[in-house]
This record gives C-alpha cells, structure tokens and sequence, in this order.
C-alpha cells in the first residue's frame, strides 16, 4: 500500500498540472496569436462602402481568420440598396449578412422581409456621428452669423434651423455672409441621398429640422407628408452627388475642399481615417479642413444584419476588442464598447467627446423620403 507520504506528493502532482494546464489555456484565449479550433467558413457580406478598408486591413482579416476561423467577403454596396433587395436577390449573391451604416435602414429590412430568416439577428457594433466638414473661411462667416460656435477648439452648429430655412432654402449666398472668396449659394453638400447613407442620413436631419418645431424630435408621416417637396429642392440644388461615401470624401477634399463645397456632410470617422494614414501631414489637412458637429446631429449605426449562424458568428467575432480597437484607432469608427474610442487617442484632431443627437425617422418615414429623393414620389 503507498504511503501517505507518496500520496499526498501525488495529489500536489496532479493539482500543479490542472492549474498549469487552465492557466495556459486562459493564456491561449488572450493570445492573439492563438489559432483557433472552430471550422474554417467563408462568410459573405453586403456592406457601406465606407467599411471597405477596415474589412480590407490584413491585420482584421488575420485576427479573423486566426482567432474565429473567418474568411469574410466584404461586397460594397449602398445601405439601402442592400436592405431593400429580395430574398431571392440576396440569395443569388451569396449574402450571409449585411452591414448597412443606419439604424434607419435596419428597420427598413425588418419591414420589408418580417419573418424571412429565422436565424436573423441584427446586432449594432460601431457608430459614427453626422458631420459637415467645411474650411476656414466659411466656418468664420458662420460664427460671425451666430450658426456655428467654438468650444475648446471644437466647432459646433448650433442653429441649423436658421441654417437651413434662412439661408440654404433662401439661397443666400457667402458673399452676403462676409466670405468673399467662396461663391454660390449657401448649401450642404453630401453624397447622393438616394444611394448613400451618408448622404441620406444630413436629408434625415434635414427633415427633422424642416417638419417638427423641435429638432431633437423625430416627425410622424402626416408631419414629413407636408414638408418632403422642400426637403427634395434642397437635395435637387446639389446638382450631381458622389454615389458612395468613400469616394465622395475623397473627392471633396482633391477637388478643392471649401472652393469646392463650403459644406460637406460626412462621417466623422473620414477625416480620422485620412489622418491615420501613413504620410499623411496633419497640419497642412487642418489648415483647410474644420469639423462641424450639428447640434443635434443623427449617429450613423453601423449593425450587421446576420441572416444565418455563420453570419452571427462573424458577428460576435467582431465584438473582439482588439477588433474595435483597430476599427477606432485606424479607420475612426466609435466603438460600443466603453471604453475603447476616447477622442484623446487622437490630440492633434478638434473631435468632440460628447455629442448631441436625435433619432432618425421610422421605417415608414424613412421609405417616404427615399422614394421622394430617389424617385420623385414626395407627396
């Protein structure tokens, strides 16, 4: 019979191996260098085209396939473009999810495919708040107006009721604010409303403000029945708009930035993405480049509508936070997480910790000023 002595050396023996072996397996959790187990799958996704470099990223597509077994195809394509298309059509092209950049256009999808896909689950993982980009001399023929004001080295507007109904709908020009050097009409650029979610999200905010006494209030469909002709004369003075987001940032800032258009409505995370961008000089991009911050403006959501299990399964490997790191410190996207997207990673940027919002529109809303900008039914 052992002795007592051999036994309990025997049990010390097989305790230090139990707690060896789940202390490197939490270390094997934590590595990211970790390969994971799970089956590998390919996963195709509808997605804003504003996303397309974060899902480009070899580390993104590393951590994914490494860590979760992923390998995501990422297939641009404007937000309610996707989220409107027919099962039979998302079937045809492999879609095992989208990722529109608007909460608005998650509720369009419900609307329109209710019970379509059992497994469905929609599930917000960044955001990034409305913007107008404009340069310096417009930005100070609007404080000398009292629309735009200065805090900290943050630039707000904080009335774009009188923005809107006194100068864009009037057409007054910048002369007539004291900037001698930009011509034209006082207008809001953007993308194209009817392709684009950015676009489409400032003609949302547009109609908040135009329908309702109060900005912070979204309006019913009686209320933005009224007002949908004005809202489609403002989208029709823009004349011919950049059909998606990435580009059009891009081509506001070569062609010209304020020379081009005074005011360019946007994603906040444009400009940090540009900044984070090796080579890139900082200072001459902020000698030209002010980031108004509408008060209230609308957060561009960014949730991933998962139409099966392999989708979800992307889905929940995107909450990985060194994921949303790189998401925020590379390509600006503010994390849901707390914690992770703080302003101060960024000193050099005037980005504004807090922010006011207001909700976009109902799906019915929503529906009635896309048909109105993409087809001209705005009665």
């Amino acid at each position: 019979m052992p002795s007592p002595r051999f036994l309990i050396g025997l049990v010390l023996v097989l305790v230090v191996c139990v707690a060896t072996a789940y202390v490197l397996t939490q270390r094997g959790k934590d590595d990211p260098g970790t390969t994971t187990t799970a089956q590998p799958i390919t996963v195709t996704c509808l997605g804003g085209s504003e996303k397309k470099e974060l899902m480009a990223d070899p580390e993104v597509r590393q951590l994914l396939k490494d860590r979760y077994g992923l390998t995501v195809v990422f297939n641009p394509l404007g937000s309610y473009d996707q989220v409107q298309l027919s099962a039979d059509e998302l079937a045809k092209k492999k879609a095992d999810c989208l990722w529109p950049s608007s909460a608005s256009a998650q509720n369009v999808f419900e609307k329109l495919h209710p019970g379509a896909y059992p497994q469905y689950r929609a599930e917000n993982l960044l955001q990034s708040p409305e913007v107008v980009y404009a340069g310096p001399q417009g930005t100070d023929a609007l404080i000398k107006a009292g629309i735009v004001t200065q805090r900290d080295n943050r630039y707000f507007i904080v009335d774009m009721k009188k923005l809107l109904l006194d100068h864009v709908l009037k057409r007054t020009t910048w002369e007539s604010l004291g900037a001698t050097k930009l011509r034209g009409p006082i207008a809001v650029s953007s993308t194209d409303a009817a392709k684009s979610n950015s676009g489409f999200t400032m003609a949302q905010l547009q109609l908040n403000i135009i329908a309702t006494d109060n900005a912070f209030e979204a309006p019913s469909l009686a209320q933005a029945r009224k007002v949908l002709g004005t809202v489609r004369a403002v989208y029709d003075a823009q004349g011919l708009q950049a059909a998606g987001s990435d580009t059009g940032f891009q081509q506001w800032l070569t062609q010209g930035a304020e020379f081009h258009s005074p005011l360019y409505a946007g994603y906040e995370n444009q400009l940090i993405q540009l900044m984070a961008q090796p080579g890139v000089d900082s200072a001459s991009v902020l000698t030209n480049v002010r980031v108004l911050y509408p008060e209230p403006t609308i957060y561009s959501d960014h949730p991933i509508l998962a139409l099966n299990d392999n989708a979800i399964r992307f889905q929940d490997a995107m909450k990985d936070p060194q994921l949303q790191g790189i998401a925020w410190r590379k390509y600006g996207f503010r994390s849901v997480q707390l914690g992770v997207s703080k302003v101060a990673d960024f000193p050099k940027l005037p980005l504004a910790e807090n922010i006011r919002t207001t909700q976009p529109p109902n799906a019915e809303v929503t529906l009635a000023l896309l048909a109105c900008v993409s087809e001209s039914k705005c009665s």
